[in-house]
């Protein structure tokens, strides 16, 4: 058995083993990660405020908002119902508009679908195509080749393509012809 240390850093992360993130100050006071990241934006801030172009347009930018904030804050106490009716026009010209989007998305969303299925549809009557057409294209090939060995002697003609069986099988199918018609 290991005698425990008084301040032994293995034994108190095995206690608490998210406080690896967590730094101690000098008094003894814990700093937190948002204390840690409101310090860190400072520094940065800081920082940046060093090149003077930098300063320059954020000088710029506070005297920009500290003006707007300022007629703001005039013009409600002058007439706060008044300014407090023009937000609340602004705010439901603004939702009919928003409304007004949100039917015309939704009409393009529909037609755009409507078209996927159709295109779907055509693609797959293509393919279906497609395929007939190749197994045609097969059997001409096939009939082809044959045609060629049979012209130049290297194999003797099947016996439904031979003149005379063809000639047979001629009359043979006008007289089923005929049957079917009633003749």
């Amino acid at each position: 058995m290991e005698p425990k240390l008084q301040h032994d850093p293995h034994a108190t992360h095995a206690e608490h083993p998210n406080r690896q993130f967590d730094q101690e100050e000098s008094s003894g006071r814990q700093v937190n990660l948002v204390t840690g990241m409101l310090i860190g934006a400072l520094v940065g801030g800081l920082l940046t405020l060093l090149s003077s172009s930098s300063r320059q347009n954020t000088k710029q930018s506070l005297r920009g908002a500290k003006d707007s904030v300022s007629t703001l804050a005039s013009s409600i106490k002058e007439d706060p119902s008044g300014k407090a009716s023009q937000v609340i026009n602004q705010v439901k010209s603004a939702s009919s508009i928003i409304q007004e989007v949100a039917s015309d998305v939704q009409n393009v969303y529909d037609k755009v679908n409507t078209e996927l299925e159709t295109v779907k549809s055509d693609a797959s009557t293509v393919k279906d195509t497609v395929n007939e057409t190749k197994g045609d294209l097969s059997s001409i090939s096939n009939k082809v080749v044959e045609a060629k060995d049979v012209a130049l002697g290297k194999e003797e003609p099947p016996a439904e393509h031979d003149a005379s069986n063809q000639q047979a099988n001629d009359s043979q199918s006008s007289e089923e012809k005929n049957k079917g018609e009633g003749i």
